[in-house]
Parts: structure tokens; C-alpha cells; sequence
């Protein structure tokens, strides 16, 4: 089922940029129509199967250790970034935890 959603998923994002152009071709909204149902038609040969194991599954598995350290750098930009934002969170919880207790001591 995965395959399924990437294929059309793939089509929605591509389109979402070309789509100012590709609207001014005669029947684009046919083809798209026909493209999106040849993706979703029940069969073992669909398209988004087909799109799937012919382009972008080989694509990623030629790439995969340089997705994979992208992805590992990512997560350690993101796990950084958490750690700072926390530090930040506790640093002004503590300040105003602090200016609360001065307005009651005055």
C-alpha cells in the first residue's frame, strides 16, 4: 500500500511547481485524470507499482548511504536544536520562577 501513496504523492508535488505551466496545454487535466487513475487502478501492474520499482526505488538504493548521512546529520541538527531550545525553555522558566518570587518579597 505504500507504494500506492508514493507514486501519486511524488506526481502532487511536481505538479504543485509546474502546474502554472503544464494548465495551459490542451487536455492536461485529462491526462492528470487518466495519469492519477493508471496510479490507483486496482491491478498488480498499476502504475504507481510500476513507477515505484522502475524509478524511484533504484533511485534511493543508489543513493541510500548518502540519504542515510543525510538523515543521521539531520537528526543530530534536530537533536542540537532541541537541546538548545530546552536549555532556553529552563533558563526563562527560572527567570521568571526568580522575577515572581522578587514581586512577592516586595
Amino acid at each position: 500500500t505504500h507504494n500506492l501513496l508514493r507514486s501519486p504523492t511524488l506526481f502532487s508535488v511536481a505538479e504543485f511547481f509546474a502546474d502554472i505551466f503544464l494548465s495551459w496545454f490542451p487536455f492536461y487535466y485529462m491526462g492528470k485524470c487518466a495519469f492519477l487513475v493508471w496510479c490507483m487502478a486496482p491491478t498488480p501492474s498499476n502504475g504507481s507499482i510500476q513507477i515505484y520499482t522502475r524509478i524511484i526505488r533504484p533511485i534511493f538504493l543508489k543513493h541510500e548511504s548518502k540519504i542515510d548521512n543525510i538523515a543521521k546529520d539531520l537528526k543530530g541538527k534536530a537533536t542540537e536544536a532541541a537541546d538548545k531550545f530546552k536549555d532556553e525553555a529552563k533558563k526563562a522558566t527560572a527567570n521568571i520562577m526568580w522575577e515572581e518570587g522578587m514581586k512577592k518579597d516586595s
